[in-house]
């Protein structure tokens, strides 16, 4: 299964392939805030410090709300908006 590793603390978090990131509020282990879940609050913001191609492409709602807020980059996603497919590293912005 691939893992979710904090990059502030180190934790890490187990989530099936093809789960979206807003399962890890399930695990009870999240360090990511998350609000609407749909792309509209920009709450889980997080930055990718490794394994960005293990994410979902970004898809339109998720870039245009990262530009919106000017929080565009290449590291900057949206977890309401990434599905995993191996192991990565993130920063939660909030």
């Amino acid at each position: 299964m691939p893992k979710v590793t904090f990059g502030h603390t180190g934790n890490t978090v187990e989530l099936a392939n093809g789960s979206s990131l807003i399962d890890l509020e399930d695990t009870g282990k999240s360090e990511v805030p998350f609000g609407c879940r749909s792309a509209a609050c920009g709450t889980c913001a997080i930055d990718v410090t490794a394994g960005m191609n293990n994410l979902s492409p970004k898809n339109e709602d998720e870039i245009d709300l990262l530009d919106t807020l000017d929080m565009d980059g290449d590291k900057r996603r949206l977890a309401c908006q990434c599905t995993l497919y191996g192991d990565i590293t993130i920063i939660p912005i909030n």
